[in-house]
C-alpha cells in the first residue's frame, strides 16, 4: 500500500505520546513493505519541503496559516486560542498544497493520526479524491476542542456549545468521505467519544498502539527504599502535584523516593517547591532508552492522572518490562492495570487517596513482589509484533473496504 499519514506533530517535533505512536506506526508500515508519506506542520522556522527519514518513509512539512504553530500551543495566550481554533476549523488556505501532495503520492489509504494543527479542511481534499480514511483516536478531539473533555480540573459534565458546534462540523466532514474506519487504543476512549460522535456507525476497532520500546541496558536493581517513578507531561491534568504531596507526607517517616521524568507547564513551579527535597529527583526530558533503564531501577510506576487517560504508552512500556503500575482508575488505565494483580488502581484520586495507596505498599512489600511476578509473566500481552499484526490487518482492510456513507 501507499499510506499517507496526517500527523501535525511528528518526531522530532513532539508534545506527547501520540507523536511516538505515529512514528512507530510509520516504522511498522515500512517494515511490512508499505510506502509511507507523513504530512506534518512546520514549526514556523523550517522551510516547507520533503525529506526521506528512513527507507520507505518520507515526511512532508507544510507551513500552516495558523497564528502560531501547533508546537507552541501550550505557550499561547488564552486570547489567541479561540482564533487559532477557528482557523483550524475553517481556514482553507492549506488545501491546495495538501491537494498537490495527495495527487503526487496517490495514496491507497489516508491515516489520520493528528489533524489538529494542520486543519480540518484538509479532509475535504481527501473526500474529493475518494480515498479511504482510517481515523486513529488518540484523544477525544472529534468531540472536544480541548481534545480531552476536561476543564478546570474536572471532567466536562456534557457538551458545551462550542464543542457541540465543532463536533457537528467535523461529522459533516466525515460524512463526505467515501470510506471511513476508526481505531482507538482503548475501549474507554471509544465509549466516551461515542456518546457525542457516532463513531460506532462506522467500522471501528480497539487496538493498542503498536509501539516498540528499547530494551534496558542494565539489569533490575534492588533497594531498601520504595522507589517510585513518574514519567509523562508535568501538567495539572496528570496529577503530578498530588503525587508529590502524597510522597512528601510519607517521606517524613518512611523510606520512599520519587523520580520524575518529563517536562511541562507545571515543571518550574513544582521544581521550586519540591526539587531540593532529598526524596525527590526531577530528571526533565529523557530518551526512551534512559527511561527503560530508569524503570529497571524503580519498584513502581505511578500514573496519578485526574483526567481520563486514553492508553498511556508509558504504562505499556513499564508492564512490558515487568514493572508494576499504580494508576488512577480512570479512562483506559484499568484496561492495562488489573487491581492487585499487576499493580494497583487508585479509585480515590485525591492526595489522601494516593497517600493511602502508596502507604499500603510500604506496609505490605510482599504485594509488590507478587505484582512484579505477574507483570513479568504477562509481558507478552504488550508484544509490539502481535499488536502490529492486528493494526496492519485493520489498515489493509480499511484500504479495501467498499464505500459507505452515513
Amino acid at each position: 500500500m501507499r499510506v499517507l499519514q496526517i500527523a501535525s506533530l511528528y518526531p522530532p517535533k513532539m508534545l506527547g505520546g501520540a507523536e511516538v505512536s505515529a512514528r512507530n506506526l510509520s516504522d511498522l508500515l515500512a517494515t511490512a513493505g508499505h510506502e509511507v508519506l507523513v504530512v506534518r506542520a512546520s514549526d514556523g522556522e523550517e522551510p516547507e519541503g520533503e525529506e526521506c527519514i528512513a527507507p520507505r518513509i518520507r515526511v512532508a512539512r507544510l507551513r500552516t496559516p495558523h497564528i502560531y504553530p501547533v508546537f507552541r500551543f501550550y505557550d499561547a495566550t488564552p486570547v489567541k486560542k479561540p482564533l487559532w481554533h477557528l482557523q483550524d476549523h475553517f481556514d482553507q488556505r492549506l488545501r491546495p498544497a495538501f491537494g498537490r501532495i495527495l495527487d503526487d503520492f496517490a495514496p491507497d489509504l489516508v491515516n489520520v493520526h493528528l489533524l489538529q494543527g494542520l486543519g480540518y479542511p484538509l479532509l475535504k481534499e481527501v473526500a474529493k479524491r475518494g480515498i479511504p480514511v482510517n481515523y486513529v483516536l488518540p484523544d477525544l478531539g472529534l468531540a472536544c476542542i480541548r481534545m480531552s473533555m476536561f476543564k478546570n480540573g474536572k471532567d466536562c459534565s456534557g457538551h458545551c456549545a462550542p464543542c457541540a458546534l465543532s463536533t457537528r462540523y467535523k461529522l459533516g466532514l466525515i460524512r463526505q468521505q467515501s470510506s471511513v474506519s476508526f481505531v482507538s487504543p482503548s475501549r474507554a476512549n471509544l465509549e466516551t467519544l461515542s456518546r457525542h460522535f457516532p463513531v460506532k456507525d462506522y467500522p471501528h476497532a480497539v487496538i493498542l498502539n503498536p509501539n516498540t520500546y528499547p530494551r534496558p541496558t542494565r539489569g533490575r536493581t534492588q533497594s531498601d527504599d520504595l522507589r517510585l517513578l513518574y514519567a509523562g507531561r508535568i501538567h495539572d491534568s496528570k496529577g503530578v502535584e498530588m503525587l508529590l504531596g502524597a510522597v512528601e507526607a510519607l517521606a517524613r517517616d518512611r523510606r520512599v523516593t520519587l523520580t520524575l521524568a518529563g517536562q511541562g507547564q507545571q515543571e518550574a513551579e513544582l521544581r521550586a517547591r519540591f526539587g531540593d527535597a532529598p526524596w525527590c529527583n526531577f530528571l526533565g526530558f529523557i530518551s526512551h532508552q534512559e527511561l527503560a533503564d530508569r524503570m529497571m531501577e524503580s519498584d513502581l510506576l505511578c500514573i496519578p492522572s485526574i483526567w481520563a487517560e486514553n492508553s498511556p504508552g508509558v504504562v505499556i512500556q513499564a508492564l512490558g518490562l515487568g514493572l508494576p503500575v499504580m494508576g488512577s482508575a480512570r479512562g483506559g488505565i484499568p484496561e492495562l492495570v488489573r487491581d492487585h494483580e499487576n499493580g494497583r488502581l487508585v479509585h480515590d484520586t485525591t492526595l489522601p487517596g494516593w497517600q493511602t495507596a502508596i502507604g499500603d505498599v510500604l506496609d505490605s512489600p510482599q504485594d509488590l513482589k507478587a505484582w512484579r511476578k505477574t507483570a513479568e509473566q504477562e509481558a507478552h500481552r504488550f508484544d509490539a509484533r502481535t499488536i502490529g499484526r492486528q493494526m496492519l490487518e485493520w489498515m489493509e482492510a480499511s484500504a479495501g473496504r467498499p464505500a459507505k456513507r452515513r
